[in-house]
């Protein structure tokens, strides 16, 4: 049976120990990269929850929701999550991802697409506090087609960084700077991770009902009406401009 002293170890391991004496940097980059589909939102420097492997903690993912918002879907072509780290880093040596649908309290649902990477790109956002520093985790190079899904259903996002050397904790938010839906505004958001056993749980009940900063970038699938369209017009400029060159040939 736990005590109380081993549930405060175990919360503080779960997520950051944060007081409001201690000094924030807010000087940060747009946090939308190009092509965004969705992004949750920019850290609200509130709090942190861990998603991680590493020497400390085997195995910790935080999975967040999100709504393809187009009849024919999205081609995603990469993942992000922003997550706060030990400064003087970083020390990320790859990356899991997945995109999962039907979550929910202890049901891990359908795993649609997922991967590893040991060559995620590591970007740092520019902001940080409470002694640590946030870095973006995007992984690149994939081509995964989503359907939009009925309404009320979602897809998770967690993409989870590997380290070499100290802590990750995927940033809240409350939605500044959001692209598509949700925007950071549902606290609807579930924690898998074998270190602390939790099995898709929600983060309300680890203490963290919160969202999380997480993203897909892509492209949109256009309607059938906007490639006829597009292809009406390329084809009237050409007979335009093969008209004005019959002209011109006959004028000499």
């Amino acid at each position: 049976m736990k005590n109380k002293y081993q549930a405060a170890a175990r919360a503080a391991l779960l997520a950051l120990a944060l007081t409001a004496a201690l000094a924030l940097n807010t000087t940060a980059i747009a946090q939308a990269p190009p092509g965004s589909l969705w992004y949750n939102g920019d850290w609200n420097y509130v709090n942190g929850l861990a998603n991680e492997r590493d020497n400390f903690v085997s195995q910790a993912a935080v999975y967040d929701d999100f709504n393809v918002t187009v009849p024919l879907g999205w081609h995603v072509t990469a993942v992000f999550s922003d997550d706060l780290m030990d400064p003087g880093g970083p020390y990320v040596t790859g990356a899991d991802w997945e995109i999962r649908t039907g979550v929910s309290e202890g049901n891990a649902g359908a795993l649609i697409a997922s991967g590893t990477t040991n060559s995620p790109i590591v970007t740092s956002t520019g902001r940080g506090g409470f002694g640590y520093q946030e870095y973006m985790v995007e992984v690149t190079g994939l081509y995964v087609f989503l359907p939009a899904l009925p309404s009320g259903q979602h897809y998770w996002l967690s993409v989870t960084p590997f380290l070499s050397y100290g802590r990750s904790f995927n940033s809240t938010t409350s939605g500044v700077n959001c692209v598509g839906t949700p925007c950071g505004n549902d606290q609807n958001a579930f924690f898998n991770s074998t270190f602390f056993g939790a099995y898709f749980t929600s983060t309300a009940n680890e203490g963290q009902p919160y969202d999380y900063s997480n993203g897909v970038i892509g492209t949109v699938v256009p309607e059938p009406t906007t490639v006829a369209l597009l292809t009406c017009g390329l084809g009237a400029l050409l007979i335009a401009l093969r008209r004005r060159r019959k002209m011109n040939l006959t004028r000499r």
